[in-house]
């Protein structure tokens, strides 16, 4: 029975290896984006003045983009003395690269439901979703007000990397706000040398100074640079540059300090997606990057506004399909006691989003695509262990 078991596995294998042959010749060689997603951190941070003693996580995704490659990092306090919820260090949702300025490592971009931030709601789940001809890391949060999911996408051809929010509401939402976070090209306070921020939008210069509050809609993108600390003077990293697709107004609150630059972004309360694009033009002069920008921001927002960036794994998922697997492991008494637990996880899903699986025209909400998803990997499992379990029965 052993040695039929080897057939068995030998004849899949070399079945699965037979076919990713013949679509690899099928197909022309296309361009892809890399990602890689690593192990969780915890450490303890004994000398820290805000969080003696306490424990704390990280996790790091890149995505190699050409020449460029753009990390993100969740980070936060996930002692028990927060419990339920965490606490942040300084933001919890990083940019450590491509450069070691521009968007701030420690906490770039912060998503606030009624002013409070959802970084204080422990992470529910930061996992790949689609690698390949694009690359999508999601980061999804379970808060008292909303589901909130953080989807980083990147894309073949394009050197910067996007972003897409999803608020799916539990509660009352009565505002809904974006903090950005940058230290454009340069630490200047920290290395004791100051230096000229500015923010060029469509419509407006910035200067460092008082804040300044704008429509979002004439001044929905901006290039963060300082005129000090500029590659064509042989000085700093280069800018740092944002695009958001205004949907149903909003304004933008651009506080260029000293140091670090900070911009609000206000939206409507009934907002529930949000599109943005970042770009860290390591190495690239201010006048190089106000051009680039310039040039590519119509395109840009042309795009968000009509890609689908539905994972594929989601938008293809066969729940007739899934659903007939699972009666036909049902079907046979051998298969239903070897798979029982399996066949329970999947029934279990199915009947939780079943109404949104069978509406073809809706998109599945923040929890049932993040249930799917963490669920796919064990659903084709599920369909190789069906078809083993079967041919063993009949050897």
């Amino acid at each position: 029975m052993v040695h039929a078991r080897r057939i068995v596995l030998g004849l899949i294998a070399a079945g699965m290896t037979i076919s990713l042959a013949g679509a690899a010749l099928a197909e022309p060689a296309r361009a892809e984006v890399g990602l890689n997603l690593k192990a969780p951190s915890e450490r303890t941070r004994a000398l820290n003045t805000t969080h003696p003693g306490h424990l704390l996580y990280e996790r790091r995704a890149s995505f190699g983009l050409g020449d460029a490659t753009y990390t993100v990092q969740y980070r936060t306090c996930i002692d028990e003395a927060h419990a339920p919820e965490v606490s942040l260090i300084e933001g919890y949702l990083g940019m450590p690269g491509p450069s070691s300025a521009n968007w701030y490592h420690g906490g770039f971009l912060s998503v606030d439901l009624n002013s409070r931030t959802t970084g204080t709601t422990p992470l529910s789940s930061m996992m790949v979703v689609e690698r390949g001809e694009r690359a999508m890391l999601d980061l999804v949060w379970h808060d008292k007000l909303a589901n909130v999911r953080v989807r980083f996408i990147g894309l073949p051809g394009y050197d910067c990397l996007f972003c897409e929010v999803t608020i799916e509401p539990l509660e009352e939402i009565t505002s809904v706000g974006l903090k950005l976070t940058c230290f454009p090209s340069y630490f200047t306070a920290h290395h004791k040398r100051a230096g000229a921020r500015r923010i060029q939008t469509p419509a407006e210069l910035v200067m460092q100074g008082p804040p300044v509050t704008l429509p979002l809609d004439e001044n929905w993108w901006g290039v963060y640079y300082d005129e000090t600390f500029d590659v064509a003077k042989g000085e700093g990293e280069g800018p740092c540059s944002m695009l958001i697709v205004p949907e149903g107004g909003g304004e933008v609150n651009h506080a260029p300090h000293d140091y670090a630059v900070n911009s609000m972004i206000s939206l409507p309360a009934e907002t529930t997606r949000v599109r943005m694009a970042f770009w860290d033009h390591k190495g690239m002069t201010n006048a190089d990057a106000l051009s680039l920008v310039g040039d590519r921001a119509d395109d840009v927002r042309a795009m968000l506004e009509q890609a689908d960036f539905t994972p594929v794994a989601v938008r293809e998922f066969d729940v007739a399909a899934a659903r007939e697997q699972v009666e036909q492991a049902l079907a046979s008494e051998n298969t239903r006691l070897e798979l029982a637990e399996q066949i329970a996880e999947i029934e279990k899903w199915l009947d939780a989003n079943a109404a949104a699986a069978d509406d073809e025209d809706a998109t599945p909400g923040v929890l049932a695509q993040e249930e799917l998803l963490q669920s796919i990997d064990m659903y084709n499992s599920f369909k190789w262990q069906v078809l083993l379990t079967e041919l063993l029965e009949n050897i």
